[in-house]
């Protein structure tokens, strides 16, 4: 029933009618709290994905320095969903043409650029 086209054609809706929300009523992006963190509830830390609704609805209004401060990822997850709502068979093609090699380069190296943002957050929050 749900697959990844619907999923991000569903959230982009969801991210375009927040963005226009939060703009129209002249909500700061700052205080959008969607989704309560609870790695930053339990342990007072950010968590490695704090701040991505905050720069998504950034990125919705068209405030793409504050998005990239909140997290730079959105650009990411933003141009995927684009790239997943819109042009899904080419997006999995062009996936299923690397190597597995490439594919696992591509996701540590993802993971690794994310905890390095994290861990700059925790340095500069915590100092």
């Amino acid at each position: 029933m749900f697959n990844h086209t619907f999923l991000a054609r569903l959230f982009l809706i969801g991210l375009g009618a927040v963005g226009l929300y939060t703009a129209v009523s002249e909500i700061p992006s700052e205080d959008v709290s969607l989704i309560p963190c609870v790695f930053h509830s339990l342990t007072e830390l950010a968590c490695p994905g704090c701040g991505m609704t905050r720069a998504c609805v950034a990125l919705a209004q068209g405030k793409f320095g504050i998005a990239w401060y909140y997290h730079p990822f959105s650009f990411l997850v933003v141009g995927l969903a684009i790239a997943a709502a819109f042009f899904p068979t080419r997006l999995k093609q062009t996936w299923s043409r690397c190597s597995s090699a490439t594919q696992n380069l591509v996701v540590i190296s993802g993971i690794i650029l994310c905890l390095s943002i994290w861990l700059m957050k925790i340095g500069n929050f915590g100092g």
